[in-house]
């Protein structure tokens, strides 16, 4: 039986692993695009199903793109967590085409992670939704 550890994932590599392997992601079409120890950053194109009833950007991608952007960075270290609360604040609507996200780590603990992420238009950069997100890290 082998016990030796597994190398742990480049952060390119978990990038690449999670835009292949995670169907949420792929068919809201958000991808991850940067990601370092501190910080995480993914993008969406909007198309017409990101859309809602008044023809601009849903509440819903920009809390997604704000989560799993928080997650992403949350999840470097090579633990497994878990979301276990979230604050998210609408700022303004947008019909742009393209979205980033943002996501930057507040405070890593022994089992609970904390994160502040924004949403914002690509091209303008103007700040659509921001909110804060905490994580309980399940272990290995």
């Amino acid at each position: 039986m082998d016990t030796e550890k597994q190398p742990k994932e480049t952060f390119v590599e978990q990038m690449e692993r999670v835009n292949r392997t995670n169907p949420f992601m792929i068919h809201n079409n958000i991808r991850a695009v940067a990601l370092s120890e501190d910080a995480a950053e993914v993008c969406a194109e909007v198309t017409e199903d990101s859309l809602n009833a008044m023809q601009t950007v849903h509440g819903g991608l920009m809390f997604v793109m704000a989560e799993i952007a928080a997650g992403l960075v949350t999840r470097n270290d090579g633990r497994k967590y878990v979301t276990l609360d979230s604050s998210f604040r609408f700022l303004r609507g947008s019909s742009a085409k393209k979205l980033r996200g943002v996501a930057k780590i507040t405070k890593r603990g022994k089992t609970v992670c904390f994160t502040k992420s924004q949403v914002m238009e690509s091209e303008t950069g103007k700040v659509l939704a921001e909110g804060e997100f905490t994580f309980y890290c399940m272990g290995e």
